[in-house]
């Protein structure tokens, strides 16, 4: 891959199907947008951005970006010009990425935790000949034959010689993000400006979010979550985004508290550890309402927040490819909210079956992602224009339930059982803190299930209990774990929050375990 041209040609060639038909429809634009600078002109002096160093207003925020893209244009960046962004949950990572969609550059947005190993593999993939990489001092990138661009610093650089204003039409593919990569080399994802602020849009309806809510991001900025919140809504909302850029309960807790925060949309699990660190501490959580998704969702964190601390929690899905796509929404009932994954937001459309499962959730709608940067990601993908999402769905009454991953579908003697709905399960069983099914492969019944476990501190399970349990809630024979694994620390996350549960059968040796009596005399 030598450059631009061949990174997005499979997405230009996908965006030029849909343009006529969502251009006319209002959903795409053939026109520029910067909402920073537009946030920045109406509302100048309002905080626009946050992280434990520094607080920006609208106004600083875009001189620094304007000073940036400066830098950027000096350095040899033109018009579709590739540059790797490795970013962090920090002011400066923000300036960085606004700053290269300002001059009209394609935006390759690599997590400073991919490391070095993974922003060579961008680099190299993408042929990008520019970097810009703030706050990190990593030797090996010296060597890397790409020009590095600092970001400005207030009163440094050179300012434009007149206002940079980007020129690129909305709907022209312009922005890589990449996915988590736990079970394979990360996918470059590519969407325009038009699918991120359709995206965007979507979610602010159904949150409803405004100009008075503090957005407190702890999700990576380069996420799908942490660029639709820190970049988009952020602006088009021009209200504050506070960056959590290193986790630890009490600082965490310090900053959220100090800014005031009302928006969380992010892992259930760090949720629950910062109202863990509220409770002990006796304050009230400014928090008001939170966004949570996945399949792995934890129930018991969802009614803690509600019930215990007074914040509304919507359910939500979607991907890096298709962001935002069902969600509850804030003014209806509890009972409704928590019960599946929403509805379909505004122009968003889902079928269940594909080409290659009959139960596979399909999205399509002009929030969608216009395809993967390497051709041979995008050859299982798409049925015509839906997206194969790989997990699997019930819809009902226009509500949708995602019941789980394809792939985290254990096979036991050709039945099917979704891990997901084992896990749900399991979380309500007296005494389990955290809980993930998986599947191992079995001699006679070709793959058998297994659960990791972390119990509360001085709480005993047994595999009959947890088998009475299940029953009990309704799980048939078929579906009920024959191991258990207890784990004396929480589970193994990826940076999005989930647990990486293809990893947890090889990390399982040596760890105390209870098995079915078959497993016992097979042994």
């Amino acid at each position: 891959m030598t450059g631009s041209p061949e990174l997005l040609r499979t997405a230009r060639k996908r965006a030029a199907t849909l343009r006529e038909r969502y251009r006319d429809a209002g959903f795409w634009s053939d026109r520029p947008t910067d909402p920073l600078r537009s946030a920045a002109s109406k509302h100048p002096h309002r905080p626009a951005v946050r992280d434990r160093a520094r607080t920006l207003t609208f106004a600083e925020l875009d001189a620094l970006v304007d000073l940036t893209g400066q830098a950027l244009k000096d350095s040899g960046v033109t018009r579709s010009c590739p540059v790797v962004i490795v970013a962090g949950n920090d002011v400066d990572s923000v300036v960085a990425v606004q700053a290269a969609l300002r001059v009209d550059a394609v935006v390759l947005l690599v997590a400073r935790s991919a490391g070095e190993v993974g922003v060579r593999d961008a680099l190299i993939r993408s042929g990008a000949r520019h970097m810009m990489a703030p706050n990190c001092d990593w030797p090996g990138l010296a060597s890397a034959d790409c020009r590095t661009v600092a970001v400005a610093r207030a009163g440094q650089g050179r300012r434009p010689d007149t206002l940079l204003r980007p020129a690129r039409a909305a709907d022209e593919p312009c922005f890589v993000l990449y996915t988590s990569g736990t079970t394979s080399r990360p996918k470059g994802v590519v969407h325009s400006l038009s699918t991120l602020t359709k995206a965007s849009a979507n979610y602010i309806a159904a949150s409803g979010l405004g100009a008075a809510d503090s957005i407190f991001l702890i999700s990576p900025l380069a996420s799908i979550t942490g660029v639709l919140q820190g970049l988009f809504i952020g602006p088009m909302l021009a209200a504050p985004v506070v960056l959590e850029d290193r986790w630890d309960p009490s600082g965490t807790c310090d900053l959220l508290l100090d800014a005031g925060a009302t928006w969380y949309g992010g892992p259930d699990r760090l949720l629950d550890r910062l109202l863990d660190e509220v409770a002990r501490r006796g304050v009230e959580v400014p928090l008001r309402a939170v966004y949570l998704g996945g399949t792995q969702l934890d129930r018991r964190i969802v009614e803690r927040a509600e019930d215990e601390f007074g914040i509304i929690v919507m359910r939500a899905y979607g991907s890096s490819e298709v962001p935002v796509s069902t969600s509850g929404l804030r003014e209806e009932p509890k009972s409704l909210r928590h019960n599946d994954d929403g509805t379909l937001l505004a122009d968003v459309q889902v079928r269940v079956g594909s080409s290659g499962e009959p139960t596979e959730c399909c999205i399509s709608g002009p929030h969608t992602f216009l395809g993967y940067t390497d051709t041979d990601d995008d050859v299982h993908a798409f049925d015509g224009e839906w997206f194969r999402t790989g997990d699997v769905a019930e819809v009902e009454d226009g509500r949708v339930r995602i019941v789980g991953r394809i792939k985290d579908i254990v096979i036991r003697n050709g039945l099917k059982i979704a891990a997901a709905e084992v896990d749900e399960a399991v979380l309500r069983i007296d005494g389990v803190r955290e809980c993930a099914a998986y599947s191992v492969p079995d001699a006679t019944t070709g793959e058998r299930l297994a659960v990791a476990l972390v119990l509360d501190d001085g709480a005993e399970l047994s595999l009959a209990d947890v088998a009475s349990a299940l029953t009990v809630a309704g799980l048939p024979k078929y579906k009920l774990p024959e191991e258990l694994v207890f784990w004396e620390q929480s589970l193994p996350l990826n940076a999005n929050g989930k647990v990486e549960r293809n990893t947890l059968a090889q990390r399982a040796d040596g760890r105390r375990r209870a098995v079915a009596p078959r497993l016992v005399s097979a042994n």
